[in-house]
């Protein structure tokens, strides 16, 4: 597999995992098609992410983040923190194929990003990888660095930022009289 297929492939990948809805059934027995014929028809999930608008605008993010981030992720690896998890070309279109035939594939990946695997610590890492909030981990601050570790708090994170920028929170109130409160433990 060339680096623009394992490109694609992993953009792919962190599209899928962003969705949270599932993919439109006609889309996702295209992506059963592609699952027969991986890795040879990878480039096919280019076009594919055109069909369905949500998917599309986390592929161009995850692609664009991912292709800028040139040399650092040419392989399969995803570097972080404190760690890397490296998945051979094999396992990465294994993990695609068993993703992709599945009849959800939204919720199937979404599994496999939640547990404590090589698959799953590489999802997870590849998440993290493909935020918009992930551009610069270096200047993380040690007393912060939970966030990026921990699946379940990140996600959270991430789907609170989202509703945020789509205006979906609502004011509280002011709460700047609290400031000074004293708090007994």
């Amino acid at each position: 597999m060339n680096n623009i297929d394992k490109l694609t492939l992993k953009a792919f990948l962190a599209a899928l995992m962003r969705l949270e809805q599932p993919l439109p059934d006609d889309l996702q027995n295209q992506l059963k098609e592609i699952s027969k014929t991986c890795p040879s028809d990878v480039d096919k999930l280019d076009a594919l992410t055109e069909i369905y608008p949500p998917l599309e605008d986390e592929y161009l993010e995850a692609r664009s983040i991912l292709q800028n981030d040139g040399e650092r992720f040419r392989s399969s690896s995803v570097q972080t923190v404190n760690e890397t998890v490296v998945l051979s070309d094999e396992k990465l279109i294994d993990l695609a194929v068993q993703i992709f035939s599945s009849e959800d594939s939204v919720n199937s990946l979404n599994q496999a990003y939640t547990e404590s695997s090589p698959i799953g610590q590489f999802l997870f890492q590849l998440r993290r990888q493909t935020s918009v909030m992930a551009k610069d981990t270096n200047n993380i601050p040690q007393e912060e660095l939970w966030v990026w570790q921990d699946p379940v708090v990140w996600a959270s994170l991430e789907r609170g930022l989202k509703q945020a920028q789509a205006g979906e929170g609502r004011y509280l109130g002011d709460f700047s009289q609290y400031a000074d409160l004293e708090i007994e433990d």
